[in-house]
């Protein structure tokens, strides 16, 4: 089954499986085959829909076009040669000796390898040639020491440790088989049927308009009454129904400051049972401030100074304390970080929560400055608080839920900067969003002590821990998404124990892009020798797509209804 959707950038449908043909017989009379190249395969090209094949026999070479201290090796292939780098976007499947890659301006190529010591030949070459490319360094042990640590150069490359645990607990769900909802449409006015069941719109409906405004940059969820649209400098609200739906409520809240002026935030938060949000700007002179907005006064009272001894603070990211503490009255703390520093607010002040808008300082709770270099960006929280942190140059750290001073565990960065992060309910997985790949990250490890089950957030996990998976588009899909890089990488919204997380989502220009996680964890466990996945659903738009999320489970019992915001303000919603 899938989504798989005709959208108006693409001229076939992105998400299908498209396997190699076989190669034609030899024609009557034409000789002896040539001799098959022991480190080469079949080169195949794709064109419109399918993969053709384009050579019978080619050895792929990769040469150094560089120097000592600036490596730059160039894949060439006989048609064509390239740069390597993640932008080749290579997918590897060593069950059916084959990789695929796109090489820039030409075109979607693959190779499938004569035999299994070609393909694992090639495929180490390559990644010395990649390493190499992207850290400006020689693939030597040392270096790779030096890049990923002395514990982590094995778990780099995808080997998993021996001891490394693979804990998959959960239980199929009911319509395991059914991709997040069909949606009926909302509120058609222009519904000319002309026979055309086109699944761009047939499964998500029409959108749901509202009035014209600035782009819209976020969607937030809300586990209660409401859901809300970040759009310029403001905000529009949309009833969550019974069944999954959402149904704009007319109402927009324009964001102004105590002058009058407009706030245009790009993060922020829900808190105090839904009542309030509170938003981030990076505009300046607003990056040391949070504004906090109340939904039922339908303004922004309070404008918050982020200072610390004196000094203010700016921020660049702003998280609830846990996954569900935006449901929770009276919590008053969170998170935010900047490049070198992690912070919890108390937003509290004598007399409870500023009533009439002000310009209260934050309570500095705790947090720690680190060295500078650590360059975060962007974090997550579990159902605990226990917190995971992306960072410019690829690393994660993940730290308890009582000290924000040492994380727990670290991994290095594997050379592209994590934009956005993702954690699962009860910390067991990672997702981090980079511009060509999904790192998922599986945090459970045997305590050595006890032998009891636990994860990277509770104790120092070090190399025993899983080897990454990688969650990649097809390269003829990267071409056809222009490069465009993955977005916002996230889990279906899970705010109770036991609970499981079903469906993994990130945007990519026009496109919504979605990964059954059940399926990836049975498809990539240890035995199956699969580090990288392939196999996903997309719904596409025709306007860019700001946001991909979830409906909350609560308003769709053992469905998953996923929410697509366009930057131009259409919400389409599978629910209702």
């Amino acid at each position: 089954p899938g989504l798989s959707s005709r959208a108006s950038a693409s001229p076939t449908p992105m998400g299908q499986k498209v396997s190699l043909p076989d190669a034609p017989p030899p024609a009557p009379g034409a000789g002896a085959e040539a001799p098959k190249s022991p480190t080469g395969g079949q080169l195949f090209k794709f064109e419109g829909e399918a993969y053709a094949l384009f050579h019978p026999n080619v050895t792929p070479e990769l040469f150094d076009d560089g120097d000592d201290e600036s490596p730059q090796w160039i894949l060439d292939i006989g048609e064509t040669s390239f740069q390597v780098s993640e932008q080749c976007r290579m997918v590897s499947n060593n069950v059916a000796r084959r990789v695929d890659f796109l090489a820039p301006s030409v075109g979607v190529f693959a190779i499938r390898f004569h035999n299994q010591a070609g393909f694992a030949k090639f495929l180490s070459e390559y990644k010395d040639a990649l390493f190499e490319n992207t850290h400006k360094c020689r693939a030597s042990d040392e270096n790779r020491e030096k890049v990923f640590g002395v514990s982590f150069t094995a778990w780099a490359n995808g080997e998993d440790h021996p001891e490394t645990v693979w804990d998959v607990t959960d239980e199929a769900p009911p319509n395991e088989a059914k991709t997040p909802g069909r949606a009926r449409s909302v509120n058609r006015k222009d519904d000319d049927d002309d026979g055309d069941d086109d699944a761009n719109n047939d499964d998500y409906g029409t959108p749901i308009r509202t009035q014209s405004g600035e782009d819209a940059l976020d969607m937030k969820m809300g586990a209660l009454d409401n859901s809300f649209l970040v759009r310029g400098n403001a905000v529009d609200v949309f009833r969550n129904k019974t069944g999954g739906a959402l149904e704009n409520a007319g109402v927009r809240v324009e964001l102004r400051d105590a002058e009058g002026s407009r706030i245009t935030p790009t993060k922020g938060f829900l808190a105090d049972a839904e009542r309030s949000m509170f938003l981030l700007s990076p505009d300046a002179g607003r990056r040391e401030k949070l504004y906090q907005m109340d939904l039922e006064r339908e303004c922004v009272i309070a404008e918050w100074g982020c200072r610390k001894d004196g000094v203010d603070v700016p921020m660049s990211d702003i998280v609830a304390d846990t996954k569900s503490s935006q449901t929770e009255v009276g919590r008053h703390t969170f998170l935010g970080l900047d490049d070198n520093r992690l912070v919890r607010w108390d937003a509290r002040v004598a007399g409870g929560v500023a009533q009439t808008l002000a310009s209260p300082t934050l309570g500095y709770r705790d947090g720690h400055d680190f060295a500078r270099g650590t360059k975060f960006r962007c974090m997550a929280t579990t159902g605990d608080g226990c917190i995971a942190v992306g960072s410019e140059d690829g690393k994660i750290r993940l730290y308890g839920d009582s000290s924000m001073r040492q994380a727990k565990t670290s991994f290095p960065g594997l050379g592209s900067p994590i934009t956005h992060i993702d954690v699962t309910y009860d910390g067991k997985w990672i997702l981090a969003t980079t511009s060509t790949c999904l790192v998922l990250l599986h945090t459970v490890i045997k305590d050595p002590k006890t032998g009891d089950l636990t994860n990277g957030f509770k104790t120092k996990a070090g190399e025993r821990i899983a080897a990454p998976r990688l969650l990649k588009l097809k390269p003829e899909d990267a071409a056809r998404a222009r490069g465009a890089p993955l977005t916002r990488g996230k889990f279906t919204w899970v705010t109770e124990q036991g609970k499981q997380e079903r469906w993994i989502v990130a945007s990519c220009q026009n496109y919504s892009i979605l990964f059954n996680f059940r399926r990836v964890k049975t498809a990539t466990a240890p035995d199956a020798r699969l580090m990288e996945f392939t196999d996903y659903n997309v719904v596409g738009k025709d306007s860019a797509i700001a946001e991909s999320t979830f409906v909350h489970e609560k308003f769709t019992g053992d469905d998953t209804h996923l929410v697509i915001a366009t930057t131009k303000g259409d919400v389409f919603c599978a629910g209702g």
